[in-house]
């Protein structure tokens, strides 16, 4: 049966692309006849959950019957005591890209504009264009936000600037001087938005502590998330600081019940799991040193990271990303992540390491 739905969308949707978090070893071993792959390409912690997670989920899943709490209280708490900042700040959101969707609804509008690194993480645009508001792109120099042409490219009705850092896709971070020339250049009709998704792999002593510069800057939000150095993408929690009236207003648009009962308990759990994220930075730290010798002596030129992930040149060779996924390596393809020429490749454990490294020694010839 026809149905010609577009009539009925908004304008806004109906050219909106849909995100595309790339393919899973299911779906590559079925169209290649591959009996295993290694997928890095999503950023997930190759560790897993964190082991106290795992245990508060095995102990809650018999309340799973129950609604959560809607204000997320002990959590909030938690992370209260942690961050040094009032629960009154914090508000816990289904990951955090529910963050981006929250500030789009509760403060943009058709013609506000939003300014953004190009490339950077694709949801802020999305966001930003469901809600009509356009995006204003500004070039990295070097992979790297340029602040201050960022900061030259608000307008009117700019509503939000969104750094991030460190940076998807490349891994590079926002410095001191780059931070504080953002809070200082920030106009009273504006938000600064600063996405730290990775902050808890960034092992550079020099790396901002953003906490620092929200405590003097009413108009700062920080989006943070326990998808990736806690290993909880599957559950989607993450939390945003920002003043009390920032947070009433995406408390407004909201679902009541957005982050699930057991997402709550594993979250609760993994943020006193020290162990857990020693482990995980001591594995990335290796990986990474270990990947930086492969690439160099393969002949692939990177950039060098703050993250888990690393992003690769393809070299002389097209199609990088295609030849790893021939050999049973997923990873993300630059040109859907608005950096053609070149491969994201997630830092994984020593067993996914072993593999990449013989593959990018078989397309290299010097295996």
């Amino acid at each position: 049966m026809d149905f010609d739905v577009t009539p009925l969308m908004r304008e806004e949707v109906r050219d909106l692309p849909v995100y595309s978090p790339g393919r899973s070893p299911e779906e590559v071993a079925r169209e290649l006849g591959i009996s295993h792959c290694v997928k890095m390409a999503s950023n997930e912690n190759p560790l897993g959950p964190s082991p106290l997670a795992l245990r508060a989920l095995a102990e809650a899943l018999p309340t799973a019957h129950l609604y959560p709490d809607v204000d997320c209280h002990r959590l909030r708490e938690a992370l209260s005591l942690r961050l040094g900042v009032t629960a009154e700040c914090l508000l816990v959101t289904h990951g955090a890209d529910e963050a981006f969707d929250l500030l789009a609804y509760a403060f943009l509008e058709r013609g506000d504009e939003v300014v953004v690194g190009d490339p950077t993480f694709s949801s802020y645009e999305l966001a930003a264009r469901t809600m009509g508001a356009a995006v204003r792109r500004v070039p990295l120099r070097e992979y790297r936000q340029d602040i201050p042409a960022m900061l030259e490219a608000i307008g009117a009705r700019t509503k939000l600037v969104i750094l991030c850092s460190p940076l998807n896709p490349t891994g590079t971070t926002v410095s001191a001087a780059e931070l504080e020339a953002a809070v200082e250049g920030l106009p009273r009709s504006a938000l600064l938005v600063l996405d730290e998704a990775y902050l808890e792999y960034v092992t550079d002593p020099e790396h901002p502590e953003s906490l620092h510069y929200f405590r003097d800057c009413a108009g700062m939000v920080i989006a943070r998330t326990f998808s990736k150095i806690y290993g909880l993408a599957g559950l989607r929690v993450g939390y945003v600081v920002c003043h009390p009236a920032v947070r009433e207003a995406l408390e407004k648009v909201k679902l009541p019940f957005n982050v699930n009962r057991l997402g709550q308990v594993a979250a609760l759990a993994a943020l006193d799991d020290e162990e857990h994220l020693r482990r995980s930075r001591e594995v990335n730290e290796h990986g990474k040193r270990r990947l930086y010798g492969v690439l160099e002596e393969t002949g692939f030129a990177y950039v060098p990271t703050q993250a888990n992930f690393i992003l690769v040149k393809d070299r002389d060779r097209g199609d990088l990303y295609g030849e790893l996924l021939r050999r049973g390596i997923i990873v993300r393809a630059g040109e859907a992540l608005g950096v053609p020429g070149h491969v994201r490749i997630t830092i994984g454990d020593e067993a996914q390491n072993d593999r990449l490294e013989e593959a990018l020694r078989d397309i290299a010839g010097k295996g």
